[in-house]
Protein backbone atom coordinates (compact mmCIF):
# COMPACT_ATOMS: atom_id res chain seq x y z
CA UNK A 1 0.00 0.00 0.00
CA UNK A 2 1.49 3.68 -0.91
CA UNK A 3 2.02 5.95 1.69
CA UNK A 4 -0.82 8.09 0.59
CA UNK A 5 -3.47 5.51 0.85
CA UNK A 6 -1.98 4.93 4.34
CA UNK A 7 -2.18 8.35 5.22
CA UNK A 8 -5.80 8.50 3.48
CA UNK A 9 -6.58 5.39 5.30
CA UNK A 10 -5.38 7.20 8.69
CA UNK A 11 -7.07 9.93 8.14
CA UNK A 12 -10.54 8.08 7.28
CA UNK A 13 -10.31 7.12 10.77
CA UNK A 14 -11.47 10.82 11.88
CA UNK A 15 -12.84 10.86 9.49
CA UNK A 16 -44.60 7.94 23.18
CA UNK A 17 -46.45 6.48 24.59
CA UNK A 18 -46.62 8.40 28.43
CA UNK A 19 -49.61 8.30 30.31
CA UNK A 20 -50.07 10.23 33.19
CA UNK A 21 -50.77 8.38 36.02
CA UNK A 22 -48.44 10.87 38.55
CA UNK A 23 -50.84 10.67 41.42
CA UNK A 24 -50.76 6.64 41.28
CA UNK A 25 -46.80 6.96 41.53
CA UNK A 26 -45.60 9.84 43.13
CA UNK A 27 -46.32 8.01 46.78
CA UNK A 28 -44.36 4.87 45.75
CA UNK A 29 -41.36 6.75 43.81
CA UNK A 30 -40.85 9.39 46.86
CA UNK A 31 -40.67 6.38 49.44
CA UNK A 32 -37.91 3.98 47.36
CA UNK A 33 -35.91 7.35 46.71
CA UNK A 34 -35.82 8.11 50.35
CA UNK A 35 -34.30 4.74 51.03
CA UNK A 36 -32.32 4.75 47.81
CA UNK A 37 -30.92 8.47 49.04
CA UNK A 38 -30.58 6.88 52.71
CA UNK A 39 -28.00 4.49 51.51
CA UNK A 40 -26.35 5.82 48.65
CA UNK A 41 -23.43 8.35 49.54
CA UNK A 42 -23.75 11.79 47.58
CA UNK A 43 -23.14 11.61 43.95
CA UNK A 44 -21.00 14.83 43.33
CA UNK A 45 -17.93 14.16 42.13
CA UNK A 46 -14.99 15.36 44.45
CA UNK A 47 -12.11 17.54 43.98
CA UNK A 48 -9.34 15.71 42.59
CA UNK A 49 -5.85 16.15 43.08
CA UNK A 50 -3.73 17.51 40.44
CA UNK A 51 -1.69 14.50 39.53
CA UNK A 52 0.18 14.37 36.01
CA UNK A 53 3.05 14.42 33.59
CA UNK A 54 3.10 16.48 30.88
CA UNK A 55 2.99 14.42 27.50
CA UNK A 56 6.67 14.31 26.27
CA UNK A 57 5.76 14.38 22.54
CA UNK A 58 2.36 15.50 20.66
CA UNK A 59 3.94 14.82 17.94
CA UNK A 60 4.33 10.86 18.98
CA UNK A 61 0.78 11.00 20.79
CA UNK A 62 -0.74 12.70 17.67
CA UNK A 63 0.73 9.54 15.00
CA UNK A 64 -0.49 6.46 17.55
CA UNK A 65 -3.95 8.03 17.39
CA UNK A 66 -3.78 7.71 13.56
CA UNK A 67 -2.27 4.27 14.25
CA UNK A 68 -5.00 2.95 16.68
CA UNK A 69 -7.62 4.68 14.35
CA UNK A 70 -5.86 2.87 11.37
CA UNK A 71 -5.70 -0.42 12.90
CA UNK A 72 -9.53 -1.06 12.67
CA UNK A 73 -11.33 -3.69 10.59
CA UNK A 74 -11.79 -2.47 7.04
CA UNK A 75 -15.78 -2.80 7.98
CA UNK A 76 -15.89 -1.60 11.39
CA UNK A 77 -17.59 2.27 11.62
CA UNK A 78 -15.27 4.95 13.15
CA UNK A 79 -17.50 5.57 16.27
CA UNK A 80 -14.57 7.82 18.01
CA UNK A 81 -12.91 10.34 15.64
CA UNK A 82 -14.09 12.27 12.75
CA UNK A 83 -13.46 14.94 10.62
CA UNK A 84 -13.39 18.65 10.89
CA UNK A 85 -17.47 20.09 10.80
CA UNK A 86 -18.01 23.66 9.37
CA UNK A 87 -21.23 24.16 11.74
CA UNK A 88 -21.06 22.25 15.24
CA UNK A 89 -23.98 22.70 17.92
CA UNK A 90 -23.82 20.84 20.98
CA UNK A 91 -26.76 20.41 23.34
CA UNK A 92 -26.06 19.05 26.72
CA UNK A 93 -28.89 17.55 29.42
CA UNK A 94 -32.05 16.83 27.53
CA UNK A 95 -33.58 14.81 30.84
CA UNK A 96 -36.85 13.65 28.98
CA UNK A 97 -37.64 17.41 27.93
CA UNK A 98 -38.87 16.51 24.65
CA UNK A 99 -40.43 20.14 24.25
CA UNK A 100 -37.18 21.90 25.18
CA UNK A 101 -35.34 20.07 22.88
CA UNK A 102 -37.47 20.85 19.95
CA UNK A 103 -37.23 24.18 20.97
CA UNK A 104 -33.57 24.22 20.61
CA UNK A 105 -32.91 22.43 17.19
CA UNK A 106 -35.95 24.93 15.53
CA UNK A 107 -33.68 27.85 17.24
CA UNK A 108 -30.04 26.34 15.55
CA UNK A 109 -32.09 25.84 12.49
CA UNK A 110 -31.40 21.91 12.36
CA UNK A 111 -35.47 21.04 11.95
CA UNK A 112 -38.40 22.21 10.84
CA UNK A 113 -42.19 22.20 11.69
CA UNK A 114 -42.40 18.51 11.15
CA UNK A 115 -39.57 17.75 12.70
CA UNK A 116 -37.42 17.34 9.85
CA UNK A 117 -33.84 17.59 9.54
CA UNK A 118 -32.77 21.19 7.67
CA UNK A 119 -29.19 21.53 9.12
CA UNK A 120 -27.63 20.40 5.51
CA UNK A 121 -24.04 19.51 6.87
CA UNK A 122 -24.15 20.65 10.38
CA UNK A 123 -22.84 18.33 13.36
CA UNK A 124 -25.28 18.19 16.46
CA UNK A 125 -23.78 16.53 19.37
CA UNK A 126 -25.95 15.70 21.83
CA UNK A 127 -23.48 15.44 24.90
CA UNK A 128 -25.08 13.38 27.27
CA UNK A 129 -28.14 13.04 30.05
CA UNK A 130 -31.24 12.44 28.03
CA UNK A 131 -32.18 10.21 30.72
CA UNK A 132 -34.17 11.07 34.13
CA UNK A 133 -35.72 14.05 35.67
CA UNK A 134 -38.59 14.10 32.84
CA UNK A 135 -41.03 12.10 31.39
CA UNK A 136 -40.28 11.69 27.33
CA UNK A 137 -36.73 10.38 27.66
CA UNK A 138 -37.84 7.41 25.32
CA UNK A 139 -39.64 10.31 22.92
CA UNK A 140 -36.25 12.58 22.81
CA UNK A 141 -34.24 9.69 21.67
CA UNK A 142 -36.89 8.13 19.36
CA UNK A 143 -36.29 12.09 17.80
CA UNK A 144 -32.82 12.37 17.79
CA UNK A 145 -31.98 8.74 16.39
CA UNK A 146 -34.66 9.53 13.27
CA UNK A 147 -32.58 13.05 12.74
CA UNK A 148 -28.82 11.20 12.92
CA UNK A 149 -30.23 8.99 10.05
CA UNK A 150 -31.91 11.99 8.40
CA UNK A 151 -28.72 14.35 8.99
CA UNK A 152 -26.82 11.48 6.93
CA UNK A 153 -28.22 11.86 3.66
CA UNK A 154 -27.72 15.87 3.79
CA UNK A 155 -24.33 15.35 4.57
CA UNK A 156 -24.74 15.94 8.31
CA UNK A 157 -24.24 14.10 11.62
CA UNK A 158 -25.99 13.48 14.89
CA UNK A 159 -23.95 12.22 18.15
CA UNK A 160 -25.38 11.11 20.98
CA UNK A 161 -23.23 10.58 23.91
CA UNK A 162 -23.82 9.03 27.40
CA UNK A 163 -23.82 11.45 30.39
CA UNK A 164 -23.93 10.00 34.19
CA UNK A 165 -27.74 9.39 34.22
CA UNK A 166 -27.69 6.41 31.21
CA UNK A 167 -24.68 4.75 33.67
CA UNK A 168 -26.87 5.32 36.49
CA UNK A 169 -29.89 3.82 34.76
CA UNK A 170 -27.91 0.66 33.07
CA UNK A 171 -26.88 0.16 36.80
CA UNK A 172 -30.39 -0.28 37.71
CA UNK A 173 -30.05 3.40 39.93
CA UNK A 174 -33.39 4.99 39.08
CA UNK A 175 -33.47 8.07 41.45
CA UNK A 176 -33.95 10.47 39.58
CA UNK A 177 -36.60 8.88 37.10
CA UNK A 178 -40.32 10.47 37.25
CA UNK A 179 -43.89 8.83 37.46
CA UNK A 180 -43.91 9.06 33.65
CA UNK A 181 -40.60 7.13 33.08
CA UNK A 182 -41.53 4.63 34.59
CA UNK A 183 -45.24 4.25 32.43
CA UNK A 184 -43.11 4.46 29.66
CA UNK A 185 -42.20 1.33 30.36
CA UNK A 186 -45.45 -0.63 31.50
CA UNK A 187 -46.12 -1.82 28.05
CA UNK A 188 -43.09 -4.27 28.17
CA UNK A 189 -44.58 -5.19 31.35
CA UNK A 190 -45.49 -8.62 30.02
CA UNK A 191 -42.36 -9.29 28.18
CA UNK A 192 -40.32 -8.84 31.31
CA UNK A 193 -41.74 -10.75 33.62
CA UNK A 194 -42.04 -13.97 31.05
CA UNK A 195 -38.53 -13.39 30.21
CA UNK A 196 -36.98 -12.20 33.83
CA UNK A 197 -36.47 -15.85 34.84
CA UNK A 198 -34.21 -16.58 31.66
CA UNK A 199 -31.42 -13.90 33.38
CA UNK A 200 -28.54 -14.44 35.18
CA UNK A 201 -29.78 -15.48 38.81
CA UNK A 202 -27.89 -11.60 39.98
CA UNK A 203 -29.80 -9.42 38.06
CA UNK A 204 -32.82 -11.51 37.94
CA UNK A 205 -33.07 -11.35 42.31
CA UNK A 206 -32.12 -7.41 42.03
CA UNK A 207 -35.16 -6.71 39.59
CA UNK A 208 -37.37 -8.92 41.72
CA UNK A 209 -36.38 -7.15 44.49
CA UNK A 210 -37.31 -3.81 43.09
CA UNK A 211 -40.89 -2.24 43.61
CA UNK A 212 -43.27 -4.17 40.84
CA UNK A 213 -43.48 -0.28 38.73
CA UNK A 214 -40.12 -0.39 38.55
CA UNK A 215 -39.34 -3.59 37.41
CA UNK A 216 -39.93 -3.31 33.21
CA UNK A 217 -38.23 -0.20 33.14
CA UNK A 218 -35.41 -2.53 35.01
CA UNK A 219 -35.52 -5.57 32.80
CA UNK A 220 -35.37 -3.41 29.44
CA UNK A 221 -32.47 -1.02 31.26
CA UNK A 222 -30.19 -3.71 32.77
CA UNK A 223 -27.04 -4.65 30.92
CA UNK A 224 -27.95 -6.43 27.86
CA UNK A 225 -31.76 -5.50 27.95
CA UNK A 226 -33.47 -4.29 25.18
CA UNK A 227 -33.19 0.23 25.92
CA UNK A 228 -29.56 -0.63 27.21
CA UNK A 229 -28.74 -2.10 23.75
CA UNK A 230 -30.21 0.86 21.98
CA UNK A 231 -28.09 3.36 23.62
CA UNK A 232 -25.08 1.21 23.43
CA UNK A 233 -23.82 2.40 20.22
CA UNK A 234 -23.73 6.17 21.61
CA UNK A 235 -20.21 6.99 23.22
CA UNK A 236 -18.43 8.30 25.93
CA UNK A 237 -16.55 10.78 24.44
CA UNK A 238 -15.89 11.33 20.16
CA UNK A 239 -13.41 13.95 18.69
CA UNK A 240 -14.49 15.79 15.97
CA UNK A 241 -11.33 17.82 13.81
CA UNK A 242 -10.22 19.31 17.21
CA UNK A 243 -12.77 19.35 19.21
CA UNK A 244 -13.37 16.92 22.01
CA UNK A 245 -17.41 16.18 23.17
CA UNK A 246 -17.36 14.68 26.84
CA UNK A 247 -20.18 14.47 29.45
CA UNK A 248 -17.95 15.64 32.15
CA UNK A 249 -14.83 15.59 31.23
CA UNK A 250 -10.82 14.28 30.84
CA UNK A 251 -8.20 14.23 32.82
CA UNK A 252 -4.49 12.50 31.93
CA UNK A 253 -5.09 9.97 33.50
CA UNK A 254 -8.08 9.11 31.41
CA UNK A 255 -5.86 9.14 28.12
CA UNK A 256 -2.64 7.50 29.83
CA UNK A 257 -2.28 4.85 27.10
CA UNK A 258 -2.60 5.36 22.90
CA UNK A 259 -6.13 4.60 21.85
CA UNK A 260 -7.22 5.67 25.17
CA UNK A 261 -11.00 7.35 23.96
CA UNK A 262 -12.05 3.82 21.57
CA UNK A 263 -11.22 1.66 24.57
CA UNK A 264 -12.99 3.72 27.00
CA UNK A 265 -16.25 3.87 24.31
CA UNK A 266 -15.84 0.02 23.40
CA UNK A 267 -15.66 -1.02 27.22
CA UNK A 268 -18.99 1.00 28.09
CA UNK A 269 -20.33 -0.50 25.00
CA UNK A 270 -19.66 -4.31 25.69
CA UNK A 271 -21.05 -3.79 29.62
CA UNK A 272 -24.05 -1.92 28.28
CA UNK A 273 -24.91 -4.87 25.76
CA UNK A 274 -24.46 -7.43 28.66
CA UNK A 275 -20.69 -8.55 27.78
CA UNK A 276 -18.52 -7.16 29.85
CA UNK A 277 -18.40 -6.25 33.49
CA UNK A 278 -18.86 -2.34 34.30
CA UNK A 279 -15.94 -0.57 33.46
CA UNK A 280 -14.20 0.59 36.86
CA UNK A 281 -13.42 3.88 35.01
CA UNK A 282 -16.96 4.57 35.40
CA UNK A 283 -17.19 3.74 39.16
CA UNK A 284 -15.91 6.84 40.44
CA UNK A 285 -16.60 10.18 40.99
CA UNK A 286 -13.57 11.04 38.85
CA UNK A 287 -14.77 8.74 35.56
CA UNK A 288 -15.56 11.03 32.19
CA UNK A 289 -19.21 11.27 33.17
CA UNK A 290 -19.21 12.09 36.94
CA UNK A 291 -16.14 14.79 37.18
CA UNK A 292 -17.13 18.15 37.81
CA UNK A 293 -13.70 19.78 37.35
CA UNK A 294 -14.72 21.77 34.39
CA UNK A 295 -18.38 22.81 35.44
CA UNK A 296 -18.10 24.55 39.08
CA UNK A 297 -18.15 27.85 37.48
CA UNK A 298 -16.40 31.05 37.62
CA UNK A 299 -14.05 32.08 40.14
CA UNK A 300 -13.78 28.18 40.94
CA UNK A 301 -12.16 27.66 38.15
CA UNK A 302 -8.24 28.04 38.73
CA UNK A 303 -4.85 27.56 37.45
CA UNK A 304 -5.09 23.33 38.47
CA UNK A 305 -8.06 22.73 36.56
CA UNK A 306 -6.81 24.76 33.71
CA UNK A 307 -3.51 22.87 34.17
CA UNK A 308 -5.58 19.48 33.72
CA UNK A 309 -7.39 20.71 31.19
CA UNK A 310 -4.32 21.15 28.84
CA UNK A 311 -2.84 18.62 29.68
CA UNK A 312 -5.63 16.57 28.78
CA UNK A 313 -5.70 18.30 25.22
CA UNK A 314 -2.12 17.72 24.98
CA UNK A 315 -2.48 14.18 25.24
CA UNK A 316 -5.71 13.73 22.61
CA UNK A 317 -4.65 16.37 21.05
CA UNK A 318 -7.42 18.47 20.81
CA UNK A 319 -7.81 22.21 21.25
CA UNK A 320 -10.54 22.82 23.68
CA UNK A 321 -13.04 20.65 25.30
CA UNK A 322 -17.30 20.51 25.19
CA UNK A 323 -19.06 19.42 28.06
CA UNK A 324 -22.51 18.87 29.73
CA UNK A 325 -23.63 19.41 33.43
CA UNK A 326 -25.75 22.78 34.15
CA UNK A 327 -25.76 25.39 31.03
CA UNK A 328 -24.41 28.61 31.36
CA UNK A 329 -24.11 31.64 29.52
CA UNK A 330 -20.77 32.00 28.57
CA UNK A 331 -17.31 29.79 28.14
CA UNK A 332 -15.77 29.03 31.45
CA UNK A 333 -12.27 29.74 29.90
CA UNK A 334 -10.65 29.67 26.90
CA UNK A 335 -10.62 25.92 25.62
CA UNK A 336 -13.54 24.70 28.05
CA UNK A 337 -16.95 24.92 26.56
CA UNK A 338 -20.27 24.03 28.16
CA UNK A 339 -23.28 23.69 26.38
Amino acid sequence: MSGENLLLDAIAGFAVHVSRRVSDLNGAIESHRCKLLNNCTSSAAPKANIEFERPGNPFINFVSRLLVANAREPDQENTTYFAAADRIIAVGDVHGDLGALRNVLKLSKLIGSNDEWVGGGTVLVQVGDLLDRGDQERAAFELLLKLREDAKKHGGAVHILHGNHEIMNVSLDFRYVTPGGFVDFEPLADQANEKLGKLPPAISETIKGLPEFMRSRAWSLRPGGPFSNRISTNQLAIVIGDNVFVHGGLRPTHLAEPGALETMNSACRAWMQGRAEKPSSLKTGKSPVWMRNYSLGSPKIGSDECNTLQASLDLIPAKRMIVGYCSRSKTLSHNVARY
